[in-house]
């Protein structure tokens, strides 16, 4: 059964790139644009170059997001399982199953969110511009039919003025590895950066699933503006890896490279 919501969602409608999708589904080939690259899925994270991003009318993206929703925070522990943390390991705030459930539409199909969570540093990058210390996935599932991803990535920067975010929230105090604790209220839209251009394109998950590989295809819709968080909540996230480490996927050197579109707010 999907999970019923209530009226009180806000939607925020702002475009989307179209997705390749397993040769057995309809595929949604992206229009020309004049530049070499590939509609298909590649390896996520890619670099992300604002000057080249092919700027076409694209079909649109639905935000619906309550006012606020409860969870759980966890310290995913993957495999492998237990001693410090590993590469594929992260701090994950997880969507409970009571009140409104968060969705976005893409076409007109739905996909629920399932959790928030991050990475540091972050994996996307735009050319010319150093990797932000963290970066939040907003992972939402398809509802119906083939199984599908789409993910909302915002870019974190570290506030110097001593405020805090939502983020913070969700950054600071974390459960030890393999644990959770409860959390409520955490308003997701305070999640997202105010300006709303994005960048999208055909990839993959960046950590493997429970059949040990990079699904794909995964809608990407990367925020071009930087959301930011306080310093305590991303040094506190950072501290959780050995000096040096992290668990961010290298950027992949996809040949060719993805086609990604620009869309403004």
């Amino acid at each position: 059964m999907l999970p019923r919501f209530a009226a009180v969602s806000t939607a925020v409608v702002i475009g989307l790139a179209p997705f390749a999708v397993p040769v057995h589904v309809t595929a949604h080939k992206p229009p020309p644009c004049g530049r070499t690259g590939t509609g298909a899925a590649v390896q996520s994270p890619v670099e992300i170059d604002r000057s080249a991003a092919c700027r076409r009318a694209t079909p649109d993206l639905v935000i619906h997001y309550p006012p606020s929703v409860d969870g759980t925070i966890v310290f995913q522990d993957k495999a492998p399982v237990g001693g410090r943390p590993s590469e594929h390991d992260d701090i994950r705030f997880v969507i409970g199953d009571k009140g409104a459930r968060p969705y976005i539409t893409l076409g007109g199909e739905r996909y629920d969110l399932r959790n928030v969570h991050f990475h540091g540093h972050a994996e996307h990058r735009f050319a010319g511009e150093p990797f932000a210390p963290v970066e939040a996935h907003f992972v939402h599932e398809k509802t119906a039919g083939e199984r599908g991803y789409a993910v909302l990535s915002v870019l974190l920067d570290r506030r110097e003025d001593g405020r805090t975010s939502e983020h913070d929230r969700l950054l600071t105090s974390p459960p030890t590895l393999g644990t959770s604790r409860d959390i409520r209220n955490i308003r997701l839209r305070e999640l997202l950066p105010a300006e709303r251009t994005t960048y999208r394109y055909t990839g993959s998950l960046t950590t493997p699933d429970e059949e040990g590989t990079y699904f794909q295809p995964v809608n990407w819709i990367v925020f071009g503006q930087r959301a930011e968080a306080g310093r305590k909540g991303v040094q506190t996230f950072r501290s959780l890896w050995p000096a040096g480490e992290g668990n961010a996927r290298e950027l992949q050197p996809n040949t060719p490279p993805p086609t990604i579109y620009r869309s403004p707010a």
